[in-house]
């Protein structure tokens, strides 16, 4: 599908410039280029088209959100190395659980090419955007485990529970985010009771080995 196909019938042709590919997205706004459309009933079209494409690898133009504009280019890289294991995490998670998912990878990114600013910026965004669970998901994939532990799962539940298997999968994330039993992350806030009884929590389990996670001198100390 081509730019103009996309909005055609959508946005009339007098307001935007076809060759222009990128679209911006504010609340109540989206600029094409230089053009800025605030109706309401037009917005509305547009991002319900947009939603079509929620399943889909890739949009038909370069959709950018104002908040994450800077970090585009990291979120093309991670489509492009990520591809195989996103279309996994599609099939068992929602979308909401996806964009948590690939925003985190984004800060990933983000402070492994020393973007520190931009990666800060993100990660902010991150904790704000999905409270409770953004940074959880972020320490997963910062350190190792998402890659190594939950995405293979995905095929260990379609093999075990055949037509339940994304039921179950969903299930098992889930407690995974609430508690991660191999590991515990330790950061500024974190107190050294917190972190005994951490442990303490996962010895009960019986766990094979406890990592623990810490960036900076302080939280290395602790």
């Amino acid at each position: 599908m081509g730019f103009w196909d996309f909005l055609k019938g959508i946005i009339p042709e007098k307001l935007i410039n076809i060759d222009n590919r990128k679209i911006k997205i504010n609340n109540s706004s989206i600029t094409f280029g230089n053009q800025t459309i605030n109706d309401p009933e037009i917005v509305d079209k547009i991002l319900n088209k947009l939603s079509e494409f929620k399943d889909k690898d890739s949009f038909p133009a370069q959709i950018i959100h104002k908040e994450l504009d800077k970090s585009y280019m990291d979120y093309e890289e991670i489509a492009l190395n990520q591809k195989e294991s996103i279309k996994k995490l599609r099939s068992v998670l929602p979308e909401e659980e996806i964009e948590c998912i690939l925003m985190a990878r984004r800060v990933k990114l983000a402070y492994n090419k020393k973007k520190v600013d931009l990666a800060k910026e993100l990660h902010k965004q991150l904790i704000k955007n999905y409270r409770g669970k953004g940074s959880k998901v972020y320490n997963l994939i910062g350190g190792g485990y998402f890659d190594e532990i939950i995405i293979p799962f995905i095929d260990i539940f379609k093999s075990q529970f055949d037509e339940k298997y994304v039921e179950k999968f969903r299930e098992f994330y889930s407690d995974i985010i609430k508690f991660f039993p191999i590991a515990y992350f330790v950061g500024n806030g974190t107190t050294k009771d917190q972190i005994n009884e951490a442990i303490s929590e996962r010895l009960k389990l019986d766990v094979p080995f406890i990592r623990l996670h810490a960036i900076g001198d302080n939280n290395i100390k602790k």
